[in-house]
């Protein structure tokens, strides 16, 4: 490795001339990390700055946000700086190359260029930066891997597929072990990874390949050999590809998942058939360590576009809040996406937002969306199974019912576009993230608001409306490092007012005594239920919201005002009203959100 070459491609160091980086150089050591591997641990003492030659690492600070940094970064300077012990707890994402250059000379050094410790300072100061907290792996230049849990899973053709779809984002090469035969002679390909001369060599050559491409697509044909462990050491995520039909059976390739510390995110793509089931979905993902999955319908251009977008962090997230009635508005949105064909890859959201992210998720159109919406709330009125109020005021039995026969017996983990949807647990005081199980009854839970519908019992714990503690959540959405989040948000923070009433002195009867008051005999007095969910979601609409909204890229707050929380026979009037405000909002930044 040329390590003059590599510190000249470092920031602070790009204005020194190569007879200046051989000083620096001439202090320093290379140090190799395997996957997972620790390079140092919060408060550790801060002893060397380190430079990535090639690999990538993750810093994780105590309070848990995690930064990426990739090749020709430099890790660790602020202790050293300081003289402090480190702030955070660094890892490697993958097989990752280091040059430490020892405490002591890197301060004699810097002291020495003034014009090296400005840039350092500059950068310091810019990883400070909010925007850069919460940064991902997939942020800069990337690689992938396809590995197969079987040689006879086209795991070649996919990543192939998978590479023209990357083709909107430059710079794409496809990596396989007959290009590294091709290139240094049959069989190099199963060089081991032993840091050997062969080894080193293969490795130094798909690292200049990295820093060509802005995409590098690491895959194999088969799960047990040298070249497919070379894979999963070289990805920044890594997509294991399996039949959904099949049951998940013990390999090689699950000892080799087991044998280290994974950073870099481990994701399922199950090939299913149009129509056909998952049952074993979930035995995948616990059996590979899977946070992810997606289904591709061989060869479904559409679907393989869309697991190209978000394994790429170019895809669209869509998350929808609660606020009763006011949700209708969300089904607006979705018909403007409709219309300006901007596709949604993955969806979810609370309360009535987590009931039309559900019809999203399930291929409903914004048509049938608003359809299935009237028969709900206006014609049939679901919600008006009354019951003496010693838990709640309805018995919540004929919505459950209604939602059944919505989504029938579907399960969250086998729909085709990924959902999740947020309840509060009322025992814990935590929020809970449904991203399995049956979906009518989660959506169920996300919308029980307490004192209006009963609470869901659940592991020993009662469970209810999400909008209590996470009324937006695109937290949720951000981990999922996906791409593009657009938040639809249609919650007031100024949201039940007297007008005119209790200006001298407080009235406690004011409510009783509404229409002898009000003189607008349209306004309606504030309903119990308005009452109770007003107060059930008030911390979650006022203190915690701004954060909420901070983290998506685009945040639409829907033009409610005037419409109470439960104004279902408005449904006709929000939607177009949500409509109208998101293709206003949309078509300005039509091109530059993700699109087929």
């Amino acid at each position: 490795m040329d390590i003059i070459k590599t510190l000249s491609k470092v920031s602070v160091f790009a204005e020194l001339e190569a007879a200046t980086l051989s000083v620096i150089a001439s202090y320093g050591h290379i140090l190799h990390l395997q996957t997972g591997q620790m390079l140092y641990q919060l408060d550790d003492i801060a002893d060397h700055v380190y430079i990535i030659a090639y690999g990538r690492v993750k810093l994780t600070t105590a309070s848990g946000l995690s930064t990426y940094l990739g090749r020709h970064e430099i890790v660790g300077e602020i202790g050293n700086i300081s003289k402090q012990p480190h702030h955070g707890t660094v890892h490697a994402i993958r097989d990752t190359t280091l040059f430490a250059i020892p405490q002591q000379p890197f301060l004699d050094f810097i002291h020495q260029y003034p014009k090296v410790l400005l840039a350092l300072t500059r950068l310091i100061i810019a990883r400070t930066q909010p925007e850069l907290q919460h940064t991902h792996a997939m942020s800069h230049n990337r690689t992938l891997s396809v590995v197969p849990v079987a040689s006879q899973i086209p795991a070649i053709h996919l990543a192939e597929q998978l590479t023209e779809h990357l083709q909107r984002w430059p710079h794409v090469r496809l990596v396989t072990a007959a290009h590294v035969d091709a290139l240094f002679g049959f069989g190099f390909s199963q060089t081991a990874l032993d840091y050997g001369a062969d080894d080193l060599k293969l490795r130094q050559w798909l690292a200049n390949l990295e820093e060509k491409h802005c995409y590098v697509l690491y895959a194999a044909h088969t799960h047990d050999d040298e070249w497919s462990k070379r894979c999963l050491h070289q990805a920044d995520r890594i997509l294991i590809l399996a039949e959904a039909n099949h049951p998940p059976v013990q390999t090689q390739l699950v000892e080799v998942l087991n044998q280290y510390d994974w950073q870099s995110p481990i994701e399922l793509v199950l090939l299913r058939s149009e129509g056909d089931p998952s049952p074993h979905t979930l035995s995948w993902k616990q059996l590979y360590h899977a946070r992810a999955h997606y289904f591709i319908h061989p060869w479904a251009q559409a679907d393989i576009s869309a697991v190209a977008r978000q394994i790429s962090s170019q895809g669209l997230g869509l998350v929808l809040g609660g606020g009763g009635a006011r949700g209708f508005a969300h089904i607006g949105l979705i018909r403007a996406l409709e219309q300006l064909h901007i596709p949604i890859d993955i969806v979810g959201g609370t309360s009535m937002g987590a009931f039309v992210a559900a019809l999203v998720a399930c291929g409903f159109d914004s048509v049938e969306m608003t359809h299935i919406a009237y028969e709900t709330f206006v014609a049939r009125n679901y919600l008006n199974d009354y019951t003496m109020p010693k838990v709640s005021l309805i018995r919540g039995q004929r919505f459950h019912t209604r939602l059944q026969a919505i989504f029938g017996h579907r399960r969250i983990e086998e729909l085709k576009r990924t959902y999740y949807c947020i309840s509060t647990n009322l025992s814990t005081g935590q929020a809970v993230i449904h991203d399995q199980g049956e979906l009518a009854t989660w959506v169920g839970t996300s919308m029980s608001v307490p004192g209006v519908a009963p609470p869901v019992a659940w592991h020993e714990n009662l469970l209810c409306d999400g909008g209590i503690i996470n009324n937006l959540p695109t937290d949720v959405m951000q981990n999922l490092e996906r791409g593009v989040i657009i938040a639809s948000n249609v919650s007031l923070n100024d949201d039940i007012r007297i007008p005119g009433i209790g200006l001298n002195e407080p009235d406690q009867s004011a409510l009783l005594n509404w229409n002898k008051l009000i003189k607008d005999k349209l306004l309606p007095a504030p309903r119990l239920a308005e009452i109770l969910m007003r107060t059930a979601t008030l911390a979650s609409d006022t203190m915690i919201q701004a954060a909420a909204i901070e983290r998506a890229n685009l945040h639409i707050r829907m033009p409610i005002e005037g419409i109470a929380m439960f104004d279902w026979h408005k449904l006709d009037e929000l939607v177009e009203r949500g409509y109208e405000h998101a293709l206003a909002t949309l078509l300005p930044i039509r091109d530059t959100l993700p699109y087929s």
